[in-house]
């Protein structure tokens, strides 16, 4: 679910919507495009879209109105009701020197930040 960055400038939008009788991918920065997705079962809209890089920032379209964030985002630099934007989940680490603490010494916190 979400926007999965394939590589290669690729990504495959995917979100469920069943409510919606159409659903495209709004790209807004850098370059403004508007891409329909393809209507699978139960409700689920999906696309393989060219020319995406980490850092785009997109919405879904419902029915040609109401555009909204991706519900299976992973990063939304202007807070929750803002675009979301294309992740690399790839990136190489380079703080192998970290440690992890005991579990014994983790502090648990809940926040609802919506």
């Amino acid at each position: 679910m979400g926007a999965v960055y394939l590589g290669e400038g690729r990504c495959r939008f995917r979100v469920w919507a069943p409510q919606a009788e159409r659903v495209e991918v709004h790209i807004c920065a850098p370059r403004e495009r508007l891409i329909p997705l393809t209507c699978e079962d139960r409700g689920y809209y999906q696309a393989v879209v060219e020319r995406i890089r980490p850092g785009d920032l997109y919405v879904y379209r419902l029915d040609g109105k109401k555009e909204r964030p991706d519900p299976a985002s992973r990063f939304q630099p202007q807070g929750v009701h803002g675009p979301s934007c294309v992740v690399d989940p790839h990136f190489a680490w380079e703080d192998s020197g970290w440690f992890c603490p005991p579990l014994r010494d983790f502090i648990f916190y809940e926040l609802h930040v919506g």
